[in-house]
């Protein structure tokens, strides 16, 4: 049976990432504008990975469907204080601890160690090793130059524990998306024919790399962002209440329109996963 190539980037954060957006990060892509930028560029399929909230958009996830694109359900989770992609992920249980993951980690999921060997206290590093089970890929990040690059060990601990290596771009802005991409060569265009075909080894990264000033550019805006206390706060007000922009859309047009409260009152499917709010990242 011949496999489909599907061009694929499994790591974006868009303006309604909750932290990003209250903790000073401007002028990122909204969800339908990267949508498009995905389609103008032949993308497949992409997943936003919101930090600590997984993603969850009916109506961008129809818009994208109605443009050919497949809108993959992520989160960058943070478990044992580390980022860990979930894709295809929707269940209710908090996910804090490797042991967790474990025990609700299925076929149907996707899970990938981004940036693992980056150097911030937020990166997997030791804790890949110990946990490799929990794996089924390792991220390629756009995140390097020709003189600079982090991505070296992660290349060979995909080598020695036979992992796929998957390209993504961890875009937060219009110009990282695209540096770095998979193709994934899947039997059918769906989240599971494109999981299944990581799963089994059936992917290639595509990656550029940045040019020394865009790396510097980016490294600069990393570091100055809101303070570490006014993150957590907005994270665990977030969290707890499980506040996201879409819901706060929906509020807004449950005000707008009373005579229409049955019919917008009905809270989504997918939850947003804890993180723990107690360590900066």
């Amino acid at each position: 049976m011949s496999r489909l190539k599907l061009k694929v980037d499994l790591h974006l954060h868009n303006s309604e990432d909750i932290l990003e957006r209250n903790t000073g990060t401007k002028g990122m892509p909204t969800p339908k504008e990267f949508i498009d930028l995905a389609i103008e560029k032949g993308f497949d399929a992409i997943a936003f990975t919101h930090h600590g909230l997984l993603y969850h958009d009916p109506e961008m996830t129809e818009y994208a469907k109605s443009k050919g694109l497949i809108l993959i359900p992520g989160v960058e989770s943070f478990i044992n204080k580390k980022h860990v992609l979930l894709l295809n992920f929707s269940m209710k249980k908090y996910v804090l601890t490797f042991d967790t993951l474990r025990k609700i980690k299925n076929d149907q999921m996707l899970v990938i160690a981004p940036h693992p060997y980056y150097k911030a206290n937020f990166c997997l590093e030791d804790d890949l090793e110990e946990n490799i089970d929990c794996f089924d890929a390792i991220e390629y990040s756009h995140f390097y130059t020709k003189r600079f690059n982090l991505n070296k060990k992660a290349v060979k601990m995909a080598q020695e524990k036979q992992l796929p290596l998957v390209g993504n771009s961890d875009a937060h802005f219009v110009h990282q998306f695209g540096t770095t991409y998979s193709y994934v060569y899947a039997e059918e265009k769906s989240i599971e024919g494109i999981i299944s075909a990581i799963k089994e080894g059936h992917v290639e990264y595509e990656s550029t790399p940045l040019p020394f000033l865009k790396l510097a550019w980016i490294s600069v805006w990393a570091m100055f962002k809101l303070p570490y206390w006014t993150k957590t706060f907005i994270r665990k007000i977030a969290l707890k209440y499980n506040i996201t922009p879409y819901h706060i859309r929906q509020f807004k047009q449950l005000l707008l329109s009373p005579f229409t409260f049955p019919a917008r009152v009905a809270r989504p499917a997918m939850i947003p996963t804890r993180v723990n709010a107690h360590k900066k990242f």
